[in-house]
């Protein structure tokens, strides 16, 4: 069993080496990848299911990561974790796993665990996501009411042959405001009127295909300078254009 390194609470934000996480920052935002970097995140199961998210979420950079299992390595673990071998059966599987992830990646502080987990050590190790693979139904209900009810970020994952499950719990505050998870559309404007109301036209007789409280930004408008880069959240009242609100205080539209 490895010894586990508490992780002390700071307000310091972490440093980010930028050549490393230069395509993350640039999807993500710096902002978001300076969360990531505090996260000290529990992954439970190093089945092949945990061992691929324990990987990813490794490269991803994240603060610190645990990894866990109170199994040893069984024959039937050959055929979906790539980390073991045939002279690891016996092994705990947490530990065996440990020696090849804690390689990833030099920032991250990679650590095992292989006793069962109690409320006292996930608050010595400010445990802050707590990610759940390949657990039964008893203990996948005690421990996401406990992250519920402790702000911990819940992921619980299972596999079971070709279908898988997943369940998100971020907590009482998290919001979604992606109606459709749908990729962004964008199209090209052919008006906005000067007025209370705000009203854009589209530049042709296609459905736009928004919906009341999406939100759009604007590129390239002339004349109407101050839209462009800014955020507006909408109403729609025909297929075909939405409003953005009070625009009188704006330039004319030319383009």
């Amino acid at each position: 069993m490895a010894d586990i390194q508490q992780h002390e609470t700071s307000t310091i934000m972490p440093e980010i080496d930028e050549s490393l996480y230069s395509r993350q920052i640039y999807v993500m935002g710096k902002e978001a990848m300076l969360q990531l970097a505090s996260a000290h995140v529990l992954i439970s199961g190093m089945g092949g299911l945990g061992v691929e998210i324990a990987k990813n979420i490794i490269l991803g950079g994240v603060k610190s990561v645990i990894i866990h299992d109170c199994s040893n390595v069984d024959y039937k673990d050959l055929s979906s974790q790539y980390y073991f071998t045939e002279s690891n059966i016996g092994q705990n599987r947490a530990e065996v796993a440990n020696k090849h992830l804690s390689e990833l990646n030099s920032y991250v502080n990679v650590t095992f665990f292989s006793a069962t987990i109690d409320e006292a050590f996930l608050q010595k190790n400010q445990v802050n996501v707590f990610i759940l693979t390949d657990a039964n139904l008893d203990d996948q209900i005690k421990i996401g009411d406990y992250c519920h009810e402790h702000g911990i970020k819940f992921i619980n994952a299972n596999t079971k042959g070709l279908f898988g499950q997943i369940f998100c719990d971020f907590g009482r505050d998290f919001e979604v405001l992606d109606t459709n998870g749908e990729d962004p559309a964008i199209e090209l404007v052919a008006e906005i009127s000067r007025d209370e109301t705000g009203v854009v036209f589209m530049s042709t007789d296609t459905r736009h295909g928004f919906e009341d409280g999406s939100y759009v930004t604007f590129h390239g408008v002339k004349g109407m300078t101050e839209v462009n880069g800014q955020e507006f959240k909408i109403s729609v009242p025909s297929p075909f254009t939405f409003t953005i609100g009070d625009t009188r205080n704006f330039g004319v539209y030319e383009g």
